[in-house]
Protein backbone atom coordinates (compact mmCIF):
# COMPACT_ATOMS: atom_id res chain seq x y z
CA UNK A 1 0.00 0.00 0.00
CA UNK A 2 1.36 3.41 -0.64
CA UNK A 3 1.37 5.66 2.06
CA UNK A 4 -0.97 8.33 0.78
CA UNK A 5 -3.44 5.46 1.19
CA UNK A 6 -2.03 4.61 4.35
CA UNK A 7 -2.92 7.39 5.87
CA UNK A 8 -6.37 8.11 4.43
CA UNK A 9 -6.93 5.00 5.70
CA UNK A 10 -5.98 6.20 9.02
CA UNK A 11 -7.83 8.89 8.71
CA UNK A 12 -11.14 7.13 7.42
CA UNK A 13 -10.99 4.39 10.21
CA UNK A 14 -10.27 7.50 12.89
CA UNK A 15 -13.63 8.84 11.79
CA UNK A 16 -15.83 5.52 11.87
CA UNK A 17 -14.48 4.92 15.88
CA UNK A 18 -12.70 1.97 14.51
CA UNK A 19 -9.53 0.80 16.37
CA UNK A 20 -6.40 1.24 14.50
CA UNK A 21 -2.82 1.25 15.29
CA UNK A 22 0.60 1.97 13.20
CA UNK A 23 3.87 1.92 14.58
CA UNK A 24 7.73 1.79 13.46
CA UNK A 25 10.59 -0.13 15.57
CA UNK A 26 13.80 1.70 16.48
CA UNK A 27 15.61 2.23 13.66
CA UNK A 28 13.10 1.04 10.54
CA UNK A 29 11.65 3.36 8.13
CA UNK A 30 8.91 0.39 7.75
CA UNK A 31 5.58 1.02 9.19
CA UNK A 32 3.37 -2.03 10.56
CA UNK A 33 -0.06 -1.26 10.56
CA UNK A 34 -3.09 -2.79 12.54
CA UNK A 35 -6.72 -1.67 11.67
CA UNK A 36 -9.56 -3.91 13.37
CA UNK A 37 -12.47 -4.95 11.09
CA UNK A 38 -14.98 -4.26 13.98
CA UNK A 39 -15.02 -2.12 16.44
CA UNK A 40 -15.10 -5.11 18.84
CA UNK A 41 -13.53 -4.78 21.98
CA UNK A 42 -10.73 -6.94 23.09
CA UNK A 43 -8.58 -7.12 26.43
CA UNK A 44 -5.78 -9.35 27.03
CA UNK A 45 -4.09 -10.33 30.30
CA UNK A 46 -1.42 -13.16 28.61
CA UNK A 47 -0.03 -12.08 25.73
CA UNK A 48 -0.38 -15.49 23.88
CA UNK A 49 -2.13 -14.05 20.79
CA UNK A 50 -0.61 -12.18 17.94
CA UNK A 51 -1.33 -8.43 17.79
CA UNK A 52 -0.39 -4.89 19.48
CA UNK A 53 -1.18 -4.53 23.25
CA UNK A 54 -1.67 -1.03 25.34
CA UNK A 55 -1.32 -1.33 29.15
CA UNK A 56 -1.93 1.28 31.69
CA UNK A 57 0.12 2.44 34.83
CA UNK A 58 -2.30 0.78 37.17
CA UNK A 59 -1.95 -2.92 36.70
CA UNK A 60 -5.71 -3.24 38.29
CA UNK A 61 -7.12 -1.72 34.98
CA UNK A 62 -8.14 -3.28 31.42
CA UNK A 63 -4.94 -4.33 28.67
CA UNK A 64 -6.16 -3.42 25.39
CA UNK A 65 -5.20 -5.28 22.67
CA UNK A 66 -5.81 -4.78 18.52
CA UNK A 67 -5.46 -8.48 17.60
CA UNK A 68 -3.90 -9.32 14.05
CA UNK A 69 -6.42 -12.65 13.49
CA UNK A 70 -9.60 -9.55 13.54
CA UNK A 71 -7.54 -7.06 11.50
CA UNK A 72 -5.69 -5.96 8.37
CA UNK A 73 -1.87 -6.23 8.96
CA UNK A 74 -0.38 -3.59 6.32
CA UNK A 75 3.45 -2.25 6.16
CA UNK A 76 4.58 0.40 4.24
CA UNK A 77 8.11 1.88 3.83
CA UNK A 78 8.59 5.45 5.04
CA UNK A 79 10.74 8.22 3.42
CA UNK A 80 11.46 10.48 6.52
CA UNK A 81 11.06 14.36 6.16
CA UNK A 82 14.05 16.48 7.14
CA UNK A 83 11.98 18.47 9.90
CA UNK A 84 13.87 21.32 11.65
CA UNK A 85 13.76 21.33 15.28
CA UNK A 86 13.30 24.42 17.59
CA UNK A 87 12.71 25.01 20.70
CA UNK A 88 9.23 25.69 21.40
CA UNK A 89 7.83 28.02 23.99
CA UNK A 90 5.05 27.89 26.42
CA UNK A 91 3.62 29.38 28.64
CA UNK A 92 3.62 26.98 32.24
CA UNK A 93 1.71 28.82 34.95
CA UNK A 94 2.47 30.09 38.50
CA UNK A 95 0.61 27.34 40.17
CA UNK A 96 1.55 24.54 37.92
CA UNK A 97 5.36 25.57 39.15
CA UNK A 98 4.14 25.57 42.78
CA UNK A 99 2.24 22.39 42.81
CA UNK A 100 4.87 20.27 41.15
CA UNK A 101 7.68 21.99 43.18
CA UNK A 102 5.80 20.72 46.51
CA UNK A 103 5.10 17.04 44.89
CA UNK A 104 8.57 16.70 44.51
CA UNK A 105 9.55 18.17 48.21
CA UNK A 106 6.62 15.50 49.48
CA UNK A 107 8.65 12.29 47.65
CA UNK A 108 11.85 13.79 49.11
CA UNK A 109 10.13 13.74 52.29
CA UNK A 110 8.59 10.17 51.91
CA UNK A 111 12.41 9.10 50.81
CA UNK A 112 13.29 9.78 54.52
CA UNK A 113 10.60 8.39 56.37
CA UNK A 114 9.36 5.86 54.61
CA UNK A 115 12.36 3.44 53.86
CA UNK A 116 11.77 4.34 49.75
CA UNK A 117 14.66 5.06 47.99
CA UNK A 118 13.25 6.53 44.45
CA UNK A 119 9.96 7.73 43.61
CA UNK A 120 9.23 9.17 39.96
CA UNK A 121 6.51 11.94 39.58
CA UNK A 122 4.86 13.17 36.65
CA UNK A 123 2.67 15.92 35.95
CA UNK A 124 0.07 16.71 32.73
CA UNK A 125 0.33 19.20 30.38
CA UNK A 126 -2.79 20.45 28.51
CA UNK A 127 -1.93 22.48 25.04
CA UNK A 128 -4.67 23.69 23.04
CA UNK A 129 -4.31 22.86 19.17
CA UNK A 130 -5.59 24.50 15.89
CA UNK A 131 -7.00 22.40 12.71
CA UNK A 132 -5.95 19.15 14.38
CA UNK A 133 -4.52 16.75 11.51
CA UNK A 134 -3.72 13.12 12.88
CA UNK A 135 -1.70 12.68 9.34
CA UNK A 136 0.31 15.58 9.55
CA UNK A 137 1.02 14.17 13.85
CA UNK A 138 1.53 11.27 12.31
CA UNK A 139 4.37 12.26 9.63
CA UNK A 140 5.76 14.58 12.25
CA UNK A 141 6.02 11.62 14.64
CA UNK A 142 7.84 9.39 12.52
CA UNK A 143 9.88 11.78 10.73
CA UNK A 144 11.16 13.44 13.97
CA UNK A 145 12.59 10.48 16.19
CA UNK A 146 13.79 7.22 13.68
CA UNK A 147 15.84 5.89 16.83
CA UNK A 148 12.63 5.54 19.25
CA UNK A 149 9.61 3.46 18.72
CA UNK A 150 6.89 5.67 17.47
CA UNK A 151 3.57 4.69 17.36
CA UNK A 152 -0.26 5.87 17.19
CA UNK A 153 -3.07 3.93 18.54
CA UNK A 154 -6.52 4.46 18.53
CA UNK A 155 -9.53 2.54 20.09
CA UNK A 156 -12.71 3.89 21.14
CA UNK A 157 -11.93 3.02 25.44
CA UNK A 158 -8.79 4.67 25.18
CA UNK A 159 -8.90 7.47 22.92
CA UNK A 160 -6.24 8.71 20.59
CA UNK A 161 -2.38 8.34 21.53
CA UNK A 162 1.33 8.92 20.03
CA UNK A 163 4.32 8.73 21.63
CA UNK A 164 8.03 8.19 20.82
CA UNK A 165 9.61 6.16 23.44
CA UNK A 166 13.12 5.39 24.26
CA UNK A 167 12.76 2.75 26.31
CA UNK A 168 12.29 -0.67 25.46
CA UNK A 169 10.34 -2.80 28.71
CA UNK A 170 11.01 -6.31 27.25
CA UNK A 171 12.09 -7.46 23.53
CA UNK A 172 11.66 -11.40 23.26
CA UNK A 173 13.99 -12.48 20.44
CA UNK A 174 13.89 -16.71 20.41
CA UNK A 175 14.95 -17.96 23.56
CA UNK A 176 16.60 -14.68 24.63
CA UNK A 177 15.07 -11.63 25.98
CA UNK A 178 16.95 -8.12 26.83
CA UNK A 179 15.35 -5.19 28.56
CA UNK A 180 17.21 -1.82 29.85
CA UNK A 181 17.40 0.29 33.04
CA UNK A 182 17.31 4.06 31.28
CA UNK A 183 17.48 6.74 34.61
CA UNK A 184 19.09 10.84 34.25
CA UNK A 185 18.01 13.00 31.73
CA UNK A 186 20.26 15.76 29.98
CA UNK A 187 19.27 18.07 28.11
CA UNK A 188 21.83 18.30 25.05
CA UNK A 189 23.00 20.22 22.11
CA UNK A 190 24.21 18.21 18.83
CA UNK A 191 27.42 15.73 19.72
CA UNK A 192 27.53 17.22 22.84
CA UNK A 193 28.70 15.17 25.87
CA UNK A 194 26.69 15.16 29.10
CA UNK A 195 28.24 16.00 32.49
CA UNK A 196 26.58 13.18 34.38
CA UNK A 197 26.22 14.08 38.11
CA UNK A 198 26.36 11.84 41.32
CA UNK A 199 22.42 12.39 41.36
CA UNK A 200 22.16 10.87 37.68
CA UNK A 201 24.47 7.75 38.37
CA UNK A 202 22.89 7.15 41.34
CA UNK A 203 19.22 7.44 40.12
CA UNK A 204 20.22 4.91 37.37
CA UNK A 205 22.02 2.32 39.55
CA UNK A 206 19.21 2.49 41.87
CA UNK A 207 16.97 1.57 38.80
CA UNK A 208 19.39 -1.52 37.07
CA UNK A 209 19.87 -2.85 40.83
CA UNK A 210 15.94 -3.03 41.01
CA UNK A 211 15.40 -4.32 37.22
CA UNK A 212 17.46 -6.94 38.14
CA UNK A 213 15.84 -8.53 41.66
CA UNK A 214 12.77 -8.51 39.55
CA UNK A 215 14.13 -10.74 36.83
CA UNK A 216 15.49 -12.81 39.17
CA UNK A 217 12.42 -13.56 40.15
CA UNK A 218 11.78 -15.47 37.22
CA UNK A 219 15.08 -16.28 35.41
CA UNK A 220 18.48 -16.99 37.06
CA UNK A 221 20.49 -16.15 34.06
CA UNK A 222 20.84 -12.23 33.76
CA UNK A 223 23.69 -10.20 32.24
CA UNK A 224 24.76 -6.56 32.11
CA UNK A 225 26.58 -4.23 30.00
CA UNK A 226 28.21 -1.05 30.87
CA UNK A 227 26.51 1.63 31.81
CA UNK A 228 26.65 4.06 28.50
CA UNK A 229 25.04 7.44 27.32
CA UNK A 230 22.24 6.99 25.27
CA UNK A 231 20.53 9.45 23.00
CA UNK A 232 16.52 9.95 22.79
CA UNK A 233 16.26 13.45 20.37
CA UNK A 234 17.99 16.53 22.04
CA UNK A 235 18.10 14.61 25.56
CA UNK A 236 20.02 12.58 27.11
CA UNK A 237 20.02 9.34 29.59
CA UNK A 238 22.24 6.51 31.24
CA UNK A 239 21.49 3.20 30.25
CA UNK A 240 22.48 -0.63 30.96
CA UNK A 241 21.43 -2.92 28.98
CA UNK A 242 20.21 -6.23 30.64
CA UNK A 243 19.86 -9.74 28.60
CA UNK A 244 18.72 -12.96 29.91
CA UNK A 245 17.42 -16.78 28.40
CA UNK A 246 14.09 -17.94 28.71
CA UNK A 247 14.08 -21.59 30.19
CA UNK A 248 11.84 -23.82 31.95
CA UNK A 249 8.54 -22.05 30.87
CA UNK A 250 8.37 -19.90 33.84
CA UNK A 251 10.24 -17.00 31.89
CA UNK A 252 8.07 -15.76 29.85
CA UNK A 253 6.75 -12.97 28.34
CA UNK A 254 3.66 -12.34 30.14
CA UNK A 255 5.63 -13.27 33.29
CA UNK A 256 8.65 -11.14 32.28
CA UNK A 257 6.59 -7.70 31.82
CA UNK A 258 4.52 -8.49 35.09
CA UNK A 259 7.82 -8.91 36.65
CA UNK A 260 9.02 -5.79 35.19
CA UNK A 261 6.36 -3.79 35.51
CA UNK A 262 6.11 -0.77 36.30
CA UNK A 263 9.66 -0.42 36.31
CA UNK A 264 12.09 1.53 39.26
CA UNK A 265 12.57 4.09 35.96
CA UNK A 266 8.61 5.03 35.89
CA UNK A 267 7.10 4.08 39.27
CA UNK A 268 10.52 4.27 41.67
CA UNK A 269 11.42 1.39 44.09
CA UNK A 270 10.27 -0.38 46.34
CA UNK A 271 7.88 -0.91 43.59
CA UNK A 272 5.16 -1.05 46.47
CA UNK A 273 5.74 1.81 48.16
CA UNK A 274 6.78 4.05 45.11
CA UNK A 275 3.45 3.49 43.61
CA UNK A 276 1.49 4.18 46.62
CA UNK A 277 2.90 7.31 47.02
CA UNK A 278 1.82 7.93 43.32
CA UNK A 279 -1.50 7.36 43.72
CA UNK A 280 -1.83 9.20 46.82
CA UNK A 281 -0.19 12.40 46.09
CA UNK A 282 0.17 12.98 42.46
CA UNK A 283 -3.70 14.20 41.77
CA UNK A 284 -3.98 12.99 38.05
CA UNK A 285 -4.96 9.86 36.45
CA UNK A 286 -1.58 8.60 34.63
CA UNK A 287 -3.36 6.62 31.92
CA UNK A 288 -1.58 4.91 30.02
CA UNK A 289 1.39 6.77 30.34
CA UNK A 290 4.62 4.88 31.64
CA UNK A 291 1.94 1.92 31.31
CA UNK A 292 3.10 -0.27 28.02
CA UNK A 293 2.94 -1.10 24.73
CA UNK A 294 3.70 -2.66 21.83
CA UNK A 295 3.59 -5.84 18.93
CA UNK A 296 3.73 -9.24 20.42
CA UNK A 297 4.27 -12.37 17.90
CA UNK A 298 3.62 -15.58 20.60
CA UNK A 299 4.33 -17.56 17.28
CA UNK A 300 7.69 -16.14 15.94
CA UNK A 301 9.12 -16.00 19.23
CA UNK A 302 9.65 -11.97 18.27
CA UNK A 303 7.69 -9.75 20.39
CA UNK A 304 8.77 -5.86 21.52
CA UNK A 305 6.98 -3.96 24.25
CA UNK A 306 7.97 -0.15 25.33
CA UNK A 307 7.35 1.89 28.33
CA UNK A 308 4.95 4.29 27.37
CA UNK A 309 6.84 7.67 27.66
CA UNK A 310 7.23 10.55 25.67
CA UNK A 311 3.51 10.61 24.70
CA UNK A 312 0.41 12.52 24.71
CA UNK A 313 -3.31 11.84 24.58
CA UNK A 314 -5.12 14.00 21.48
CA UNK A 315 -9.06 14.17 22.56
CA UNK A 316 -10.57 16.92 20.25
CA UNK A 317 -8.20 20.22 19.90
CA UNK A 318 -6.66 19.42 23.47
CA UNK A 319 -3.40 17.65 23.46
CA UNK A 320 -2.48 16.29 26.96
CA UNK A 321 1.42 15.63 27.67
CA UNK A 322 2.62 13.55 30.47
CA UNK A 323 6.05 14.22 31.56
CA UNK A 324 8.12 13.24 34.78
CA UNK A 325 11.45 12.09 36.39
CA UNK A 326 12.96 10.38 39.13
CA UNK A 327 13.38 11.62 42.38
CA UNK A 328 16.08 10.44 45.14
CA UNK A 329 17.38 12.25 48.17
CA UNK A 330 19.48 14.62 46.12
CA UNK A 331 17.10 15.82 44.13
CA UNK A 332 16.63 19.72 43.22
CA UNK A 333 13.07 20.30 43.20
CA UNK A 334 13.44 23.68 40.79
CA UNK A 335 16.11 20.93 38.61
CA UNK A 336 13.03 18.39 38.65
CA UNK A 337 10.63 20.92 37.16
CA UNK A 338 12.79 22.12 34.73
CA UNK A 339 13.70 18.41 33.48
CA UNK A 340 9.48 18.17 32.96
CA UNK A 341 9.69 21.09 30.94
CA UNK A 342 12.65 20.00 28.63
CA UNK A 343 10.48 16.38 28.28
CA UNK A 344 7.70 18.45 26.69
CA UNK A 345 9.60 19.55 23.81
CA UNK A 346 9.38 15.69 22.35
CA UNK A 347 5.41 16.08 21.82
CA UNK A 348 5.49 19.68 21.54
CA UNK A 349 7.35 19.52 18.25
CA UNK A 350 4.95 16.51 16.97
CA UNK A 351 2.08 18.99 17.09
CA UNK A 352 3.61 22.37 16.64
CA UNK A 353 1.90 23.36 13.34
CA UNK A 354 -0.92 22.99 15.45
CA UNK A 355 0.02 25.32 18.07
Amino acid sequence: MEIVQLFQKIENHYKDNKPFTIYSLPGSNVISSLFQNTDEIFTTKSFTEAGMIMAPFDTERLTYFIPENASEKIETAFVLEDIQKEEIQIKESLADHARHLKLVSEAKNALRTERIQKIVVSRKKEISLKNVNITAIARRLLSLYPSAFRYMWYHPNTGLWCGASPEVLVKISGLSFSTMALAGTRKIAKNQIPDWTTKDITEQQLVTDAITTNLQKVTAVVKLSKTYTYHAGTLAHLRTDITGVLKNGKATLTTIAAALHPTPAVCGSPKILARKFIMNHEGYERDFYTGFIGPVSPVTCDSQLFVNLRCMKIEGSMAKLYVGGGIISESVPEDEWQETCNKLQTMLQVVHPSL
